[in-house]
């Protein structure tokens, strides 16, 4: 409990935020169910390659703190395993953030979507990056930690599309940039 001397601040308000760097990747998904690590295990490669300017985070899910992060940087690409039958490749959307926000969007949940994200950080930063969500076709989600065949190509092909992507945004020195395969 607060001492009488303190109040309790009604709105929350974020002070303006500086850009950190500019590429973010979030892998997200349980490590701990096959296939649906595909997100972290990327995420944790490209943090492997050190680049200048590049924050890789490989989390469990998507929750609110995440804006933090997103407000300081320029360019996110979000990395999550996709199980539908229909993708047979790795996926790339853009996402586009609604301007205009209803005064009653509800932010309570303790995970949420990627938009849902940006639109949160949106709200709270009065900015957010321009954002991709790269999915990752999958077979099996079940419990165990080993990936199939399939996330393992995605996982190459995922790690690629970043790479490409960085040189497009950014133009940093990718030469020598390697990584073992899953």
């Amino acid at each position: 409990m607060l001492p009488s001397t303190q109040t309790r601040p009604d709105t929350f308000s974020q002070t303006a935020t500086t850009l950190e760097y500019d590429f973010l990747v979030i892998g997200y998904g349980n490590k701990l169910c096959g296939d649906d690590s595909v997100g972290p295990w990327v995420a944790m490669v490209v943090a492997d390659w050190n680049l200048p300017a590049v924050r890789s985070l490989a989390v469990n899910q998507l929750t609110p703190n995440l804006t933090d992060e997103l407000a300081k940087t320029n360019y996110v690409m979000f990395v999550d395993a996709c199980g539908r039958k229909t993708i047979q490749t790795v996926q790339i959307d853009p996402l586009v953030v609604c301007d205009q926000q209803p005064a009653s969007m509800a932010f309570a949940a303790h995970s949420y979507d990627p938009l849902a994200l940006l639109n949160l950080t949106q709200r709270l930063y009065k900015r957010h990056p321009q954002a991709w969500l790269l999915q990752i076709p999958v077979e099996s989600c079940d419990l165990g930690n080993k990936l199939s065949s399939k996330a393992h190509q995605g996982c190459d092909r995922a790690l690629r599309a970043i790479e490409r992507f960085l040189v497009t945004y950014r133009q940093p020195q990718l030469h020598g940039v390697s990584y073992m395969g899953p």
